[in-house]
């Protein structure tokens, strides 16, 4: 059930399914400033891969209020939330799509949905048996499956290039979409590149998706640098991306 939260002692009110991530994800937002330093213009475009309730565009409209941003989120709930969150903050400029994204267009895609830590939503949940053996080891395993209860939500996949313009430079392409950061990146089309200035991508290092996210944005003209993910350990396979163009 989604309520109404103050964080960082009142500094913030936001709508969420889950106070205990809401706080994390403010402190990781806006304390450490994981989104921080990115050089943007005065009026940037941005478009903003996973969602979820809005915490990313609320964090980048205290710092550039006249951006435009066009969001994507998969997950009705999350979406729900993410415009009641611009409702209360008076927040324009905003555009909420519907779907998820990827290198192919897909209809019907299973996704798993955790409503008691749905920023983890995710349509690969195998890269959640790591986080759940790690929170074994501190509480039960009743526990751990109980805040990692996924319930089935399906959802349209579309490719990014057929949202980016073709009259307009992408100042910036975050990415936060637990395991499918290879598949948004590939949905970018190759004569497309060239307008995307800048990438910050949340990326999860199992199975070689590091490397293969950075060799993507190499190969599409950038300098990358990858660094440990503010707030996590070296175990948690957690990097930030940034990727400028050279």
């Amino acid at each position: 059930m989604a309520e109404l939260v103050e964080l960082g002692d009142g500094a913030l009110k936001v709508y969420t399914q889950s106070a205990v991530e809401m706080e994390y994800i403010y402190n990781e937002i806006f304390r450490q400033e994981c989104y921080g330093g990115l050089d943007l213009p005065e009026h940037p475009f941005v478009l903003d891969a996973g969602g979820n309730v809005g915490m990313f565009v609320l964090y980048l409209k205290s710092h550039h209020p006249d951006a435009e941003v066009v969001s994507f989120e998969p997950m009705p709930a999350s979406r729900e939330l993410f415009e009641k969150n611009m409702a209360l903050h008076g927040i324009d400029g905003v555009t909420l799509h519907p779907c998820a994204l990827g290198s192919t267009t897909e209809r019907d895609v299973t996704f798993s949905f955790y409503p008691l830590l749905p920023a983890n939503s995710t349509r690969h949940p195998e890269i959640k048996e790591l986080p759940k053996d790690q929170m074994a080891e501190k509480v039960d395993r009743e526990t751990v499956e109980h805040y990692y209860h996924a319930e089935e939500v399906t959802a349209d996949v579309e490719r990014l290039a057929a949202f980016i313009p073709e009259d307009r430079i992408v100042d910036l392409l975050k990415i936060d979409v637990e395991g499918a950061e290879a598949d948004v990146l590939r949905g970018v089309d190759e004569s497309q590149w060239p307008r995307v200035k800048r990438v910050v991508a949340e990326v999860v290092d199992m199975d070689g998706r590091l490397d293969a996210i950075c060799g993507i944005l190499r190969e599409a003209g950038f300098e990358v640098d990858a660094q440990q993910a503010p707030m996590t350990e070296a175990e948690d396979r957690y990097s930030m991306v940034r990727a400028v163009r050279a």
